[in-house]
């Protein structure tokens, strides 16, 4: 299946060899190489895809991210595009860590900004917790001694994650390792113009209360870990 991500397409689902969509008429593929196979995750202002980069020798899965603006003004569009350009450069220097998805590239296409990033194959804590049961004290000071450098480098880099839980967090399928998932574009422009204080970005159960009133700091991150 190709997966339209027009954001008002009644029918995104589309056979693997059409380029263009048969609901919207919209291509389908992003930038002529990224073909998007499954809708996996929506916010208030992005949404996720799953797709195949199909110009790679393998064929590799990678995640598509999508900033989803409704109707914005000219004004408003060119401030998203600066701040999406400025975060997608911080993202970049962020995927050069082994534990953090790479970013493989960034556009806009037919007035939508786009981040493409490596797909990471393996299994989530949350499914962990639903097929093992709660983690032992072994365990969760392994977990610790493994995402606590992970936030550290985050945090060096002026990037709070925002939305840190279980389902954010991948068991790497090739080694084993823990990486951490999900620096989404809503999570990156919080505090700015567009989304100004008072913006609530994240899952509540897992949110310090300072991030709740829309005032995230490098803590909560910390607190967001802990109850994870």
């Amino acid at each position: 299946m190709t997966y339209c991500v027009t954001p008002r397409c009644r029918v995104p689902e589309n056979p693997d060899s059409d380029r263009f969509c048969m609901s919207c008429g919209a291509k389908l593929w992003l930038q002529d190489r990224y073909r998007p196979i499954q809708s996996i995750g929506k916010g208030g202002f992005g949404r996720t895809f799953l797709a195949v980069d199909e110009e790679s020798l393998s064929k590799s899965r990678c995640v598509i991210k999508q900033l989803y603006l409704e109707n914005p003004s000219p004004d408003v569009f060119q401030k998203a595009k600066e701040l999406f350009l400025q975060e997608a450069v911080r993202l970049g220097e962020l995927g050069t860590h082994p534990k953090i998805p790479t970013l493989l590239a960034h556009f806009e296409q037919n007035q939508q900004l786009y981040l493409i990033q490596e797909w990471i194959s393996g299994k989530t804590l949350a499914e962990e917790l639903t097929q093992n049961g709660v983690y032992n004290e072994t365990q969760i000071w392994e977990l610790l001694k493994d995402l606590l450098p992970i936030l550290k480098y985050i945090h060096a880099h002026n990037v709070i994650h925002r939305d840190i839980k279980p389902a954010n967090i991948i068991r790497r399928n090739e080694d084993n390792q823990l990486v951490l998932i999900d620096f989404g574009i809503a999570k990156l422009i919080t505090d700015t113009a567009l989304l100004h204080t008072g913006t609530m970005v994240g899952t509540p159960e897992y949110m310090a209360p300072e991030q709740i009133k829309g005032k995230a700091v490098w803590a909560s991150d910390l607190y967001s870990l802990g109850v994870t």
